[in-house]
């Protein structure tokens, strides 16, 4: 039985286009129509680490930075992962908009430009993903930043860096949006993206301690990768397929860090089977999360219509925007 499933969507890929997640979704799993869906205010990476951490007295910063660490050997932890954005500008202000993929040109173009510039600053490592860079600073660094998927679509002023150091971080910033701009004008600028138009520091914090309360964690990816070598309990090596067949696991949970990689006809099948009893799925929905609570009595509810995909997507929108 599998129970939970958390598409962290780490690097907003899906957040900033739900609609085709939940088309893809639900044309593979036509079940879950049958489900209750609800807009939550987390964001899957939040929510996550919520069921995953010991809750402490106070709100912490996102682990995932420090996860994804985890997963690298490094001689000393970065202090910053670095990713390429795309901010909306209005006249008095801006906001993030999406994580930008790069191709593997710009991004060996842009980490020469990196070295070279901040070479006096903080050294740059690659990440083997290509989707962000490792920074750590030559000298200690009191700034905290937060991590993109907490900061979609909202102004500027409530995700600025925060911490003594905050105004070296911002001025970094700016001088990384000329080296943007002069790259984007300059020889290697053939297969640039024109939506890059600035570099994000998200500040690594600490591993979090883990609950014990799972029979087992699964999944793939990324994120599942850093949790794995970051000895969460109850990691095991299952695949999707091979966690639903296992009827002996009643607090199961699968972590993806996308929607497309997940085995959607084997869940669409253990629930036709009535295999699971209770299921809950988050998705990633703009900046925040989309809950699909699934029971097993509800497929017998014949008289209960379900709602058809379109209807389903404007309640969702309908919600969502009540709530800005």
């Amino acid at each position: 039985m599998i129970q939970q499933i958390y598409i962290t969507d780490y690097l907003s890929d899906a957040a900033a286009q739900p609609v085709e997640m939940i088309q893809s979704v639900i044309a593979q799993c036509p079940m879950l129509l049958k489900a209750q869906w609800k807009v939550s205010p987390l964001p899957p990476l939040r929510a996550l680490f919520d069921v995953l951490a010991v809750r402490e007295d106070g709100p912490s910063d996102m682990p995932v930075s420090a996860v994804l660490s985890a997963r690298q050997v490094w001689p000393a932890r970065p202090a910053f992962c670095l990713l390429p954005v795309h901010l909306g500008m209005r006249r008095d202000t801006f906001s993030l908009q999406a994580v930008v993929p790069l191709a593997e040109a710009v991004y060996a173009a842009l980490t020469e430009r990196l070295q070279t510039h901040f070479a006096d600053d903080f050294v740059v490592q690659q990440d083997s993903s290509r989707r962000f860079w490792r920074v750590q600073p030559v000298r200690d660094m009191q700034a905290q930043c937060k991590w993109p998927q907490d900061c979609l679509y909202q102004q500027a002023f409530q995700w600025q860096p925060q911490g003594p150091d905050a105004a070296v971080i911002r001025q970094w910033t700016n001088e990384i949006q000329m080296l943007l701009h002069q790259a984007a004008h300059s020889a290697e600028a053939a297969d640039w993206p024109t939506e890059l138009n600035s570099l994000w520091f998200a500040s690594v914090g600490d591993i979090p301690a883990w609950q014990h309360e799972w029979d087992a964690v699964a999944g793939q990816g990324d994120v599942f990768d850093g949790l794995q070598a970051s000895t969460l309990p109850a990691i095991r090596p299952l695949s999707m397929a091979g966690m639903l067949a296992d009827e002996h696991m009643q607090q199961a949970l699968w972590v993806a860090d996308t929607w497309q990689t997940c085995d959607w006809p084997a869940l669409s099948n253990a629930l036709q089977a009535g295999r699971i009893s209770a299921l809950k799925l988050v998705l990633p929905f703009a900046e925040r999360s989309v809950e699909v609570h699934y029971k097993k009595q509800l497929r017998w509810q014949f008289w209960r219509k379900s709602p058809d995909l379109e209807t389903l997507l404007q309640q969702l929108e309908a919600t969502l925007m009540r709530s800005h």
